[in-house]
This record gives structure tokens, C-alpha cells and sequence, in this order.
């Protein structure tokens, strides 16, 4: 089955349909066109999970992060606690997984943004 654009006599569009071209031509004979082709729609994959499931990809190093009070720790901390969900696709993610490193907390950055969610990790 095709979509198939129905003709006025002006050539201008005057339905679409589902069906074959030779029931077009029976149907309607030299009044139909097949319609353009529909773009399947961006299957657009959201990379959020929870505030939880996102200190749980620290590993060993959660604890040391959650009790660290030097004030930059303290705000990505903070910054993240107060967040429904964490979203991995986030740009300014990394910077705040460099500012974590730089206070000398030994995590992963690819094996907390890149490591595909587990259905236990939605928010």
C-alpha cells in the first residue's frame, strides 16, 4: 500500500490515501499522483536518571563526595541534590565531573555519562 495524492482538475491536491497505484488508476484514471514520502519522525532517546542512580555511579568515591565540604564539591553537590533527575546529555555535566576530580575524588566520568541507564536507574 502507498499513499497516493488524489487530483482536482487543476492538479492541485484534493485528498490522500492508503492503497495501490492500480486502484488509483481505476479508481481515479490520470487524476492521482503517489504522495511524497513521510519522514519517519528522530527517535529522540532522554538520558535522565535519578539524583540516586547518579551518586551510585560514583562507585566508592559517593561517600567521599557526599561528605566533602570544600566549597566547589559542595556546590556540585548541591547542584545536583536539588534536581528531579539528572540528565546525562547535559552540557555543563562534565565540567562538574572535572570539578569532582580536581578535588581529587578518583571517579570515571565515561562510566557515570556513558554507561547506558538500567531500567532501576529512571527517575
Amino acid at each position: 500500500m502507498e499513499r497516493i495524492e488524489i487530483l482536482k482538475e487543476d492538479g492541485s491536491v484534493e485528498n490522500t490515501v492508503i492503497g495501490t497505484q492500480e486502484w488509483a488508476e481505476e479508481t481515479f484514471p490520470g487524476r492521482w499522483r503517489l504522495a511524497e514520502p513521510v519522514p519517519e519522525p528522530e527517535i529522540v532517546v532522554v538520558r535522565h536518571i535519578s539524583v540516586g542512580a547518579f551518586y551510585d555511579r560514583f562507585g566508592a568515591a559517593k561517600w567521599s563526595i557526599l561528605s566533602d565540604e570544600s566549597p566547589q564539591v559542595r556546590a556540585v553537590v548541591r547542584d545536583a541534590s536539588v534536581r528531579k533527575y539528572i540528565d546525562l546529555d547535559n552540557a555543563d555535566l562534565p565540567a562538574g565531573l572535572a570539578i569532582l576530580q580536581a578535588a581529587g575524588h578518583d571517579i570515571d566520568p565515561a562510566a557515570i555519562i556513558d554507561v547506558p541507564i538500567q531500567p532501576h536507574e529512571l527517575p
